[in-house]
């Protein structure tokens, strides 16, 4: 997925709003077209169940993938957070070890740190993939383990960052999978077709006033315009400022000195 940065998301919303004012804007005068100049008293009477209907079915669906996409965003927020945490867990779980694999360990932090925040981030934007860098920051933290002279199982400090290790390892996969799309193509023609659908159907009623026909046609294209792009915000939440962004890991960064420094 690629980033959209924060003036392509603005321009998203805008073009989504200005499509659906045209779609209702279409189906009034398609509708001017088609219908004689004075329906029958039945005309809106016909219509209703069928606008009743599709709103149902419709409004269900919307409300249900605006769920789902929000939990799902939410996720990935805190997946990020917690992949943060763990990394300055970490950190200062080296203080107790001994002063070779110290320094190798806050090395290695220090260098995924940097290339989560700053390549691996842009990377899993644009691709969906992570980074060699971050990957062989991981490895080579599972190298030093096994290669110190103490078991893991003797050494408390060593078995506990190596499950942190581990935690680390299953967040950064959990991370570059968040940032792929989640709802299928095939859901978001069913949420595109029915607003046409229901705003076609609004655009056939006959109201006394065109101009508050238009008005009230209009405000229900906008209020779905906006809906349809809230679900693709959620569905994105890498890329923009509006969404999850690096500075959990900058901040770590920042921890990072502070526990150098003794403070």
């Amino acid at each position: 997925m690629g980033g959209f940065g924060l003036a392509g998301l603005w321009m998203l919303l805008a073009g989504s709003l200005v499509a659906s004012v045209l779609i209702a804007t279409a189906a009034i005068v398609l509708a001017d077209r088609t219908l004689p100049k004075t329906p029958g008293e039945g005309h809106n009477s016909a219509l209703s169940p069928f606008l009743t209907c599709v709103s149902l079915v419709y409004g269900a669906l919307l409300g249900f993938t605006i769920v789902v996409a929000w939990e799902q965003f939410s996720s990935a927020e805190t997946n990020v957070s917690n992949e943060a945490s763990t990394i300055v867990t970490m950190y200062r779980q080296t203080v107790g070890m001994p002063l070779s694999e110290q320094t190798q360990m806050r090395t290695l932090l220090r260098k995924y740190a940097h290339a989560v925040e700053g390549p691996e981030w842009e990377n899993s934007l644009r691709s969906g993939t992570g980074t060699e860098t971050a990957r062989d920051a991981l490895n080579e933290m599972y190298a030093v383990l096994g290669s110190q002279n103490s078991s893991v199982a003797d050494n408390p400090i060593t078995q506990k960052f190596l499950d942190q290790l581990t935690t680390l390892a299953s967040q950064r996969n959990q991370r570059i999978l968040d940032a792929t799309p989640r709802i299928p193509g095939l859901l978001w023609s069913g949420l595109l077709f029915g607003g046409v659908v229901l705003l076609g159907i609004g655009g056939f009623m006959r109201l006394g006033s065109a101009r508050a026909h238009l008005c009230l046609l209009g405000a229900i294209a906008i209020l779905l315009g906006l809906l349809l792009f809230v679900v693709f915000w959620l569905d994105h939440p890498f890329g923009n400022e509006l969404g999850v962004t690096s500075a959990p890991f900058e901040q770590s960064l920042t921890v990072f000195d502070s526990i150098d420094r003794g403070t």
